[in-house]
């Protein structure tokens, strides 16, 4: 008879999105989606997974791919039924009324995903809006100078 692992509070914990953020799904598979926004937005997106290692060597990946690229993080290798984890989170550009196209999901070797979060958040930004500089003096005042 196989074994029947389950989620433990400490991997309830580390499964949980950072706040703020945007749940974008939960499972075992991962997910393949795209973001978009009305306006340039720089956005953080995250993969998180737990597991247990069903025999020796047991290793959980993850991989976010955006395009030609990827992220990876890997836990592993660990006895058997050790408890894995692993993250990867990357930052992306989201032009304004652009699509970008992702997928985020977990790989295992000799282990048993429990459960996996992808989740999507916009990071702030703190540059000042950027204001013409007002002149130091008015322009009538200059012409009748000249």
């Amino acid at each position: 008879m196989a074994a029947h692992f389950k989620l433990t509070e400490e991997d309830d914990g580390f499964l949980a999105a950072p706040q703020g953020a945007s749940l974008l799904f939960s499972g075992a598979s991962g997910t393949e989606t795209w973001i978009e926004r009305s306006e340039d937005a720089v956005v953080r997106i995250g993969i998180q997974s737990v597991a247990v290692a069903t025999g020796a060597g047991g290793t959980l990946g993850v991989c976010i791919e955006v395009g030609d690229h990827a992220a990876k993080g890997q836990d592993g290798p660990a006895p058997i039924e050790y408890r894995l984890s692993a993250s990867q989170s990357v930052q992306v550009l989201v032009k304004g009324g652009e699509r970008v196209a992702f997928k985020a999901y977990p790989t295992a070797d000799n282990a048993q995903i429990l459960r996996t979060v992808v989740w999507a958040s916009d990071l702030r930004s703190d540059a000042p809006t950027r204001v013409a500089p007002r002149p130091t003096t008015a322009p009538e005042a200059a012409a009748s100078r000249a």
